[in-house]
């Protein structure tokens, strides 16, 4: 056990002399050196066997060449004339066993310990790469699975930040290889990948670590180092088996992210190591092309193109390449594309052309490269905009006015809204583009909507203001009737609706179902603008056209309390009943709005100020009172005159049957008399009529039609035959002959 314990301590002082706890004093003045030549040294990776260390450790003041020797064994240094010496693969494992059973031997010779170490956290100790203190506090029970602010593990700090020894020590000491830390994200392999250590790269492939593992959002150490840029890690990782097709969960693989960063010499290596060059994620559709194009980089993109990469391929956008580098501007990228063949207009099945996503952008200089090389000035994409459109739209001036040079058509309209260049600028408040465009012929009144609507609805005061200064017609309505003080009103805008005003518009005009500026404001809600609109004179108790609602109704429906309450302050009548016989408060119930239900069921005595005087609130009160007085009598007389109409109406019914009834006895009357004058005509030709007669109603049984109208007599039968008979023919003549 001696002889054991004798052979662990000589190699812990050969190797890792710093290792030792107070248990295990060293002496290691001999073995300090210049920092300068401890930073030279770590260069140098010479290989030497266990007996060589010792005998240089032992004889290490011998003489100068010794000294020599042992100045070019050092690899790494952690603190100031501290070295380690490199491991060999055949020992290294041996050694780390050795340097983890004496770490665990914890002090007993009783001596105090550096208060200054039991001070420091070991996650600071990791943090500033003191490795010393991190063996100490280790000794002292400190625990591994510790985690930094980040929740990142201590060898993923480690690794991350490129030290070597303290990743020797932490995996010495049993950390987990894959630990993915408090996140459960990213494992000590990635970090140190994603910051091109390949020697910590390697030492964590010798304790076993997952070369494919995936992060939270699925990227693999291969991606962290393609994205990096680092190619001698992605060398290594490819040589332990790294999946160069894997996708993380943006589709990206290996070869995008390199193509997306820009990094050529990575993609030179993923593609000689089978990387499919056309591969496209799975939900966005994007390729190595695609992307790199998107970030404007040349030589990238011209590497993929001679390595084979299909530039007309279309992203979930429908996007090209082309389109992809007109996006963001990138003029020199979109020049070799059109040089390798792209299609300089709106590709089939996309929605978009290069020439309107550049408009878009306001990117000038690709605008005019993309209309030298025969981009169609008018074409228009799934919204029906053209690049015009687009351009005043994003309030790109300088775009407007190439756009106009080039013939664009300045009062062009979309198909469906009638939008034009002038009201999407207006609608964005660009007042720059708007004067522009007037300035160059733009019909100030074109559109479904207008540009004084849309500045009106969007609230810009200035262009209102400006628009109207310039003749904008303050009248003009939509299909729907509205206006731009309806348009304001129904969408707060104060302000705006004062300007309006001063200029002439309408303060009671009546939109489609009669509704007013103020009947808008109320439903929306807006308290200041209703405020505003009373002030000024509005009705607070018009009614609209289809359903009877007024400003009080459509504010209870929107269950907007401080608007009813300010209504009601200002006379709006609580009791008032729709067509359908809906009121007020049921108006609220139905949305569900329990505030404003309490609000109207309290009426009057919701609306006391508490803040107000005894004498205030009485006077309130009392007007309140009042009110409530005066409604319950309209309510009666409206009561009565129903009655009294009703009562009419009935008279009138009355009359109505006593005329019909006159008007049968007179057409009975006169019944009669026909009948009389066909007896004295016709005896014998009436008796047998009436003897008929008499045998028909006894088969059918029929009432007497006393006070009915006379039912219309209905056609004769097959059996009651129309023709006379043969008989009734030779009496008819004999009688005719007679007479």
């Amino acid at each position: 056990m001696i002889l054991m314990l004798n052979r662990i301590l000589l190699a812990c002082l050969c190797l890792r002399p710093d290792l030792l706890v107070d248990s295990f004093p060293l002496d290691q003045q001999s073995i300090e050196i210049p920092e300068t030549e401890c930073s030279d040294s770590c260069e140098n990776d010479v290989d030497m066997d266990e007996s060589d260390s010792c005998d240089n450790d032992a004889d290490d003041n011998d003489d100068s060449e010794e000294d020599d020797e042992e100045e070019e064994d050092m690899v790494h240094s952690t603190a100031p004339g501290k070295f380690l010496l490199e491991n060999d693969d055949d020992t290294d494992h041996e050694r780390d066993e050795a340097a983890h059973a004496l770490t665990r031997m914890k002090s007993s010779d009783g001596s105090p310990r550096d208060k200054t170490l039991i001070s420091r956290s070991l996650i600071a100790a990791c943090t500033d790469n003191d490795v010393n203190t991190v063996r100490k506090l280790l000794c002292e029970g400190n625990s591994l699975n510790e985690a930094t602010e980040d929740g990142d593990s201590l060898l993923s700090l480690a690794c991350s930040a490129g030290y070597y020894e303290l990743a020797q020590v932490l995996l010495a000491m049993s950390a987990q290889v894959d630990d993915r830390g408090q996140k459960n994200d990213c494992t000590p392999l990635m970090e140190a990948a994603s910051a091109g250590h390949v020697d910590i790269i390697e030492l964590l492939f010798k304790h076993g670590a997952d070369v494919n593992a995936q992060s939270a959002t699925g990227n693999t150490p291969l991606m962290y180092a393609c994205a990096g840029g680092h190619e001698k890690a992605v060398k290594v990782l490819l040589e332990h088996g790294a999946n160069v097709e894997d996708h993380n969960e943006n589709g990206h693989t290996p070869l995008m992210e390199a193509a997306s960063a820009g990094h050529v010499g990575v993609a030179k290596i993923l593609l000689a190591n089978g990387a499919g060059i056309n591969t496209h994620s799975n939900e966005f559709k994007e390729s190595a092309l695609t992307l790199a194009c998107y970030k404007g980089h040349l030589d990238m993109v011209r590497y993929l193109l001679e390595a084979g990469a299909d530039q007309e391929h279309k992203t979930d956008e429908m996007h090209t390449a082309l389109m992809e580098a007109s996006m963001d501007g990138h003029v020199e990228v979109a020049r070799l594309l059109l040089d390798s063949g792209a299609q300089v207009n709106m590709p089939t099945d996309s929605f978009e052309s290069p020439l309107t996503l550049a408009a878009c952008g306001g990117h000038v200089d690709l605008a005019m490269l993309l209309i030298d090389r025969g981009a169609n000035i008018e074409e228009v994409n799934d919204e029906g905009y053209t690049p015009l459109m687009e351009a005043a739209r994003e309030g790109h001036e300088e775009m407007v006015a190439l756009l106009l040079q080039q013939n664009a058509q300045i009062n062009a309209q979309t198909e469906e809204t009638q939008e034009t260049a002038l009201t999407l600028a207006c609608c964005g408040g660009f007042i720059e583009v708007a004067d522009y465009l007037i300035k160059n012929g733009a019909d100030i009144e074109l559109g479904a909507s207008t540009p004084l609507m849309e500045a009106a609805q969007e609230g810009h005061i200035e262009l209102v203001r400006f628009l109207l200064q310039n003749g904008a017609n303050v009248h003009a309505q939509t299909q729907t009737g509205d206006t731009a003080l309806t348009y304001a009103c129904e969408n707060g805008h104060t302000e705006v609706a004062d300007i309006l005003l001063y200029y002439g518009a309408e303060l009671e005009h009546e939109s489609e179902g009669g509704r007013t500026p103020l009947m808008k404001a109320c439903r929306a809600g807006h308290w200041c603008i209703v405020k505003f609109l009373i002030e000024k004179g509005a009705e607070v108790n018009r009614t609209t056209t289809n359903n009877d609602h007024t400003p009080l109704s459509l504010a209870c429906t929107g269950g907007h309390q401080t608007v009813v309450e300010l209504l009601l302050k200002n006379g709006a009548d609580p009791f008032h009943k729709l067509k359908d016989n809906s009121t007020m408060l049921i108006e609220a119930a139905k949305g569900g709005h329990i505030v404003v239900v309490q609000l109207l069921l309290d009426f009057p005595h919701s609306l006391m100020n508490t803040n107000a005087t005894t004498a205030q609130q009485q006077n309130m009160l009392n007007n309140g009172q009042m009110q409530l007085q005066a409604q319950q009598q309209q309510l009666q007389q409206q009561q009565q005159q129903q009655q009294h109409q009703q009562q009419l109406q009935q008279q009138a019914q009355q009359l109505i049957l006593q005329q019909q009834q006159q008007q049968q006895q007179q057409q009975q009357h006169q019944q009669q008399q026909q009948q009389s004058q066909q007896k004295q005509q016709h005896p014998k030709q009436h008796n047998q009529q009436q003897q008929s007669q008499q045998k028909q109603n006894h088969k059918q049984r029929a009432k007497p039609p006393a006070c009915q109208k006379t039912p219309e007599p209905t056609p004769p039968t097959k059996k009651q035959t129309a023709q006379p008979t043969t008989k009734e023919k030779t009496e008819t003549k004999h009688q005719q002959q007679g007479t």
